[in-house]
């Protein structure tokens, strides 16, 4: 859909950005400063789409998108994978680096290269790869680097001094679009199966407090409501409700439409004992 904004998380050059252009190469991007801003954003009609990390195969889900998508009335329209690569940027060499600018989960993700062979540098988070390539752009000073993505190297004219120093080959990030409107997921450049066997449909599943809650077996109940229906479960986690203590919601993610029958007749015997909010169905990228 051209002409379209997408709000995602900035500024200027973050994986987000460059997520947000392979959803729509042709959109207006409105940046914003959190996850949360990103939704209040398509949800107070400032932007059609939103674009946010929901995962990564290394660090795990985002735990901010997951409250998020619990909080606001949005759907899930659509996926993106996204190879994760980050870039020593800077004007010096290994040896010169005194201080390194990083972003927490960026860190993580390249934990071995930075205790090998940076661990005489001093480290300063930032709140965004975005923010770490602006803490060196323009600077004169071999002393200092920055972990940055592809996309911001050319934004902010840096000079790569390593490429590729993440830790693991495989490290990707699962983001997703979020939109108020059903199915206005346009992928630029991609031809998409919107048959119900290419699509995906997440699930946010929380038993009734005194009900269900502690009943053994609820989780078990639950599987075999997909299992007995052959419906595939690609993941499911659990997080804290934010009441009690002890008191979970389980995100679950399943193949298919939630206009199949057989799904719609697994939610409705689940939905006897539980709270199930549909986040969305979409097709699948993976």
């Amino acid at each position: 859909m051209k002409g379209m904004t997408i709000a995602t998380l900035g500024p200027e050059g973050t994986f987000s950005h460059e997520a947000a252009l392979k959803f729509n190469g042709d959109s207006t991007i409105l940046f914003q400063k959190t996850v949360w801003d990103v939704f209040d954003a398509v949800n107070r009609n400032n932007a059609e789409m939103g674009v946010v990390p929901l995962e990564n195969s290394v660090s795990g889900s985002v735990g901010l998108t997951l409250d998020a998508l619990m909080e606001f009335n949005l759907e899930i329209v659509g996926e993106a994978i996204l190879q994760v690569r980050h870039h020593l940027a800077g004007l010096g060499s290994l040896k010169t680096i005194r201080t390194l600018y990083v972003q927490q989960h960026t860190y993580e993700q390249c934990e071995k290269f930075i205790r090998e062979n940076l661990a005489h540098a001093e480290l300063k988070i930032t709140g965004s790869n975005a923010d770490s390539a602006k803490s060196i752009s323009g600077v004169s000073d071999t002393s200092v680097a920055a972990v940055v993505p592809s996309l911001a190297i050319p934004v902010y004219k840096l000079h790569e001094i390593k490429s590729g120093i993440q830790d693991h080959a495989f490290n990707t990030t699962r983001f997703i679009a979020i939109s108020k409107t059903p199915n206005s997921c346009s992928i630029h450049g991609r031809n998409k199966d919107d048959s119900s066997n290419n699509h995906r449909t997440s699930l946010a599943v929380h038993p009734f407090e005194g009900k269900s809650a502690d009943k053994p077996g609820v989780l078990y109940g639950m599987l075999g409501s997909f299992a007995k229906r052959s419906i595939n479960l690609t993941k499911i986690e659990s997080r804290p409700s934010k009441g009690k203590l002890g008191d979970y919601i389980f995100f679950i993610d399943i193949e298919g439409n939630s206009n199949d029958n057989k799904i719609k007749e697994a939610v409705a015997e689940i939905e006897k004992d539980m709270s199930v909010k549909v986040l969305g169905s979409y097709p699948r990228a993976y």
